[in-house]
């Protein structure tokens, strides 16, 4: 809670202290001049005096440079050490905090070279749930592997929560996994130590794009498992030279079901050559079920 709190505003952090669970808080949001918003239970509200409320009369409104005042501090008042990561929409925030941020980009001819006039962040909140990931992980592990399987939600429906509780049990196994935490958001390392429990058998590589990860990983870090977030289309050959060289491979994507990954060309691709073995999608919030299907059935 105190890194949430060393980014916003006193006025908005006393009532989230007096009067909200911090466990229940997955986002804040904040646009210049506009009412603040909070993430609750799966549901939007505005961010009042007293807590939360649906109306929006008595929300906090943002100041003029709200946004701005929000990254300076997140980034400790040095946007040099964070340029890449905000050119690419984001910073990382110690403690798994991750600020997605709106604003006018600075060109050079095609090159996107900075990020100004920040108009907007979205604060996401990491939580870490121990054991949301054991029914899956009993259908993925057996006779000593670990079957390939690709997790499926729309954003903030809580699959990097899954992840992360699913790469802990298979690490705590004994399985050597490599993890690949390119958004410093799944293990949270802070000077080389993650901050968030992922499991006594996990190497981390931070802040590194996937296809690096798994190339220097494979070579050099031999793992059983490689577990990471956020597929694209792009990264699917990456899998697919992981898969034959033995390694299981543990992703994300993001999409409503599996009928949408597979209007995806690639996720398709790969479903017809069975590189996946076991697609687990995550129900929308409230409910946020696990339903996990056999490759066979996609």
């Amino acid at each position: 809670m105190e890194e949430l709190m060393r980014l916003i505003p006193d006025e908005y952090a006393a009532p989230i202290r007096a009067r909200l669970c911090y466990d229940r808080i997955s986002e804040v949001r904040v646009i210049n001049r506009a009412p603040v918003r909070v993430c609750y239970d799966g549901a939007y509200y505005y961010l009042c005096k007293t807590g939360i409320t649906r109306d929006k009369s008595a929300a906090f409104i943002a100041g003029e440079r709200e946004a701005e005042g929000i990254v300076m501090r997140a980034c400790e008042h040095s946007l040099y050490t964070v340029t890449e990561t905000l050119k690419r929409g984001y910073i990382s925030v110690s403690g798994g905090l991750r600020l997605g941020v709106c604003g006018s980009g600075v060109t050079n001819g095609q090159a996107l070279t900075a990020v100004k006039d920040f108009s907007s962040v979205n604060i996401r909140l990491p939580h870490q749930i121990f054991g949301c990931a054991a029914g899956l992980c009993a259908k993925a592990v057996a006779d000593g592997t670990v079957k390939n399987t690709l997790i499926i939600s729309p954003p903030g429906a809580g699959k990097t929560t899954l992840l992360r509780d699913f790469c802990r049990l298979v690490s705590d196994r004994g399985y050597c996994v490599l993890l690949c935490d390119e958004k410093y958001e799944i293990a949270a390392s802070a000077y080389g130590e993650p901050t968030l429990d992922v499991g006594c058998c996990t190497d981390v590589i931070s802040g590194i794009d996937k296809t690096r990860v798994f190339e220097t990983g494979i070579a050099h870090m031999r793992p059983d498992v490689i577990i990471t977030d956020e597929l694209f289309g792009a990264d699917i050959e990456s899998v697919r030279r992981a898969a034959t060289c033995g390694i299981s491979v543990v992703a994300t994507v993001h999409a409503k079901n599996t009928d949408d990954v597979m209007l995806k060309p690639e996720f398709r691709a790969a479903a017809e050559s069975g590189l996946f073995m076991l697609y687990a999608v995550i129900s929308p919030a409230p409910r946020r079920a696990v339903t996990v299907f056999e490759e066979a059935s996609i």
